[in-house]
């Protein structure tokens, strides 16, 4: 039984492995090498690579390498996770709903965020309680070891496969563009770098980085955030009125229903997003970092509160963007739509460190 499971999952693991090197291949286009945006993106690498050797000196058992000792405190832990799940797909992948659909990319950013309290009341708590190491602790807690250890580890790596393939293309297309490095060059050299991260500093190493990550990250989008209220006088009204005057859909992007129309396809998405987060397996195994399920509580306090405040921010700045973005002739072509290869050269040195800060924070 055992061995059907694994040789079912190398079979969908082996094709899932191309995809990365694959992706989008062309789609941005090969910049000449920028060492304004190496130095800036080293700095970010370099740090996190301290941090691991930092962690490497303090492991010294296996309860160390895997749950950082139980040492972390529920803030710490909180921000860790936030900064665990703000990844790329975030930042990025919800400001672009939020400039291509308006109002439905916050609905879509809110189905994540609701499934925070389904893990606080049902999950944390429990998890925390019987598990060790990994949700498979728990859930082999009253059943056979050896089968559901071995379906737990497969589930986790399908479903950690699928989720990798999305953050190293966006992470590989952004250091293609900075670097002018090719494409397959910049995936492997992501890959390289987060299995250094994990092999040597453990989860304590993974947790410091992540921290770094969710301030670096809550700071620049509130800096963004900042400037794109500033530039319409801090009113909301006027940030929608200017974002709906230069949209092609206009006052479209202020109703619901243009990315979902049917209600069968809106149930699933949001059934999906809810519930689908209380499965993640580096989320959950988060809950083994801290000392007891008090701490484990708080921290899906604290991240929920980050997590809440940063779908806000990009929020803000999808419609920041339409505004800024959309209604700038430079960044589009002479049929008026929006160049997908945007040139070093034209970015200001605001739009360069967005850019170089993204790539470094979305190799974690």
């Amino acid at each position: 039984m055992i061995k059907r499971v694994l040789t079912a999952l190398a079979a969908t693991l082996l094709p899932l492995g191309a995809h990365a090197a694959d992706a989008i291949t062309g789609a941005v286009q090969r910049q000449p090498t920028n060492w304004q945006a190496i130095v800036m993106f080293l700095i970010f690498v370099a740090l996190t690579l301290y941090i691991t050797y930092w962690a490497s000196k303090r492991v010294r058992s296996r309860s160390d390498y895997y749950t950082a000792g139980g040492n972390i405190t529920g803030f710490q832990n909180g921000l860790a996770i936030a900064g665990d799940f703000m990844s790329a797909a975030s930042f990025l992948g919800i400001s672009a709903l939020v400039y291509t659909s308006g109002y439905d990319g916050l609905i879509y950013s809110l189905g994540f965020l609701v499934g925070w309290p389904i893990i606080l009341f049902l999950i944390a708590e429990r998890l925390r309680n019987l598990g060790r190491y990994t949700f498979a602790d728990v859930a082999s807690y009253r059943l056979k070891q050896g089968p559901i250890r071995t379906l737990s580890a497969c589930g986790s790596l399908v479903v950690v496969a699928l989720y990798l393939i999305a953050q190293m293309v966006g992470a590989g297309k952004l250091i293609q563009l900075l670097f002018g490095l090719n494409y397959h060059v910049a995936v492997v050299l992501v890959g390289v770098l987060m299995v250094l991260y994990v092999l040597f500093g453990g989860m304590l190493a993974t947790t410091w980085v992540q921290i770094i990550k969710a301030v670096l990250l809550l700071c620049g989008a509130s800096f963004m955030a900042f400037m794109v209220m500033k530039h319409v006088g801090f009113s909301f009204n006027n940030l929608f009125t200017e974002a709906m005057a230069v949209h092609p859909k206009g006052a479209a992007i202020m109703s619901p229903g243009g990315l979902v129309k049917d209600p069968i396809s809106a149930l699933s998405l949001g059934l999906g997003l809810m519930f689908g987060t209380a499965g993640l397996p580096h989320i959950l195994m988060r809950f083994f970092t801290v000392s007891d399920a008090k701490e484990a509580r708080k921290s899906v306090f604290y991240a929920t509160g980050f997590m809440g405040y940063f779908y806000i921010l990009t929020f803000i700045i999808g419609f920041g963007a339409i505004m800024l973005v959309g209604a700038n002739p430079a960044f589009k072509d002479a049929a008026g739509q929006l160049i997908a290869a945007i040139t070093w050269r034209r970015c200001t040195w605001r739009m360069r460190l967005a850019a170089t800060c993204s790539s470094a924070l979305s190799l974690r």
